[in-house]
């Protein structure tokens, strides 16, 4: 279980890879605080460790600077995404994903709120947030509740798909793909609608009482 002293370590690596990517990007403080909805002065205690970013923030950023999420994570800098995904809406329902899978994690597990709040020295409540996509979760306090119910931190994480290498399936989708409806099939082709096909992908794969619980707050998402 990462100690408090862990976190703050790994909350300043997250930073100066944050700051580093922004910099080669050429992007300012306010350009990259915009794309999240925060203010510059918010993004420079992410960048010094003093606070703690979200992963739905960080895969917004990632996308945002053109790097792989896996640089922040992983260090690995294999692919660079060049699309920018539509924005807030989808940080925001990707915040209620991360706290909707947080919750059956937990339940699968048998624990209660509490029991989880101590793990990161934080109040029930605010882990109720957290499962409800009210308040997104930093991503060291993540980490920490991934550690202890036992998961990898890329059970919550968005990477998407890799190609498929088998001739055959390619064909067979095509074929699939060209019967779809002309606005559909546009729609598909966008890359700035990449963003919003991978959380389709997500919630299609998640049992359908974790998906009720999403969609209760998707008017508020939308309003």
């Amino acid at each position: 279980m990462p100690t408090t002293d862990t976190s703050a370590i790994r909350r300043k690596i997250i930073g100066v890879l944050l700051q580093g990517a922004r910099l080669k990007a050429g992007r300012a403080k306010k350009e990259c605080a915009d794309v999240i909805g925060v203010t510059p002065g918010i993004l420079s205690a992410y960048e010094e460790g003093r606070r703690g970013i979200s992963l739905p923030e960080l895969e917004l950023l990632a996308y945002f600077l053109h790097v792989p999420i896996g640089s922040f994570l992983e260090g690995d800098e294999s692919l660079v995404r060049p699309e920018t995904p539509p924005g807030m809406q989808v940080m925001a329902l990707r915040n209620r994903i991360v706290g909707a899978l947080l919750r059956e994690a937990r339940e699968q597990k048998s624990k209660s709120q509490k029991e989880l709040a101590q793990v990161v020295g934080c109040s029930p409540r605010l882990v109720s947030q957290y499962e409800s996509g009210q308040h997104p979760i930093p991503l060291t306090e993540l980490e920490a509740f991934a550690d202890e119910l036992g998961l990898p931190l890329s059970h919550f994480v968005d990477e998407g798909v890799g190609s498929i290498g088998e001739r055959e399936l390619q064909d067979r989708e095509y074929d699939e793909f060209r019967s779809l409806p002309e606005d559909v099939r546009a729609f598909v082709v966008e890359p700035v609608n990449i963003a919003y096909l991978r959380v389709a992908m997500h919630l299609a794969q998640m049992p359908a009482g974790t998906i009720r619980r999403i969609a209760e707050g998707l008017l508020e998402i939308t309003y």
